[in-house]
């Protein structure tokens, strides 16, 4: 993973459990990698959304011009079909670049971490999830 050198990371103290350390960094990946996968979901929701307004709305536009309302018909037309909800964008681009950019970045993570961290079993996992959850005075008094 190529990184900006000049980043200082602060050092992991001495004692600590890397094997522990290494199922939280999987767990918190985990964790942000649905976040974003959610994310991504909404933005495609969003555009299919538009989509469907755009279709009803160009039904909208005929039954206007049916019923003798060409003038309403094309502020309709003007108005709203033929601009982007978003400036100078469409939203098919803005999912475009999120992926290019964004989501693009969190998938080479997910591809990158691990290796660099190296295998991280389940077990190491839901102890972390256990751990994140349970007050561990309740298991070690």
């Amino acid at each position: 993973m190529a990184c900006d050198p000049a980043y200082e990371v602060p050092i992991c103290p001495e004692g600590t459990d890397h094997a522990a350390l290494r199922a939280e960094i999987a767990l918190k990946l985990a964790e942000i990698l649905q976040t974003v996968r959610e994310a991504r979901a909404y933005l495609l929701a969003v555009r299919r959304l538009i989509e469907h307004a755009d279709d009803a709305l160009e039904d909208l536009v005929s039954l206007l011009a049916a019923d003798g309302r060409r003038d309403l018909a094309a502020c309709v037309q003007l108005e709203v079909i033929e601009e982007n909800f978003v400036a100078e964008r469409w939203v098919t681009r803005l999912i475009e670049e999120f992926d290019r950019n964004y989501y693009a970045a969190f998938r080479r993570m997910e591809e990158n971490i691990p290796a660099e961290i190296g295998h991280v079993s389940g077990a190491e996992v839901l102890d972390a999830v256990l751990r994140s959850v349970i007050d561990p005075r309740v298991i070690d008094p």
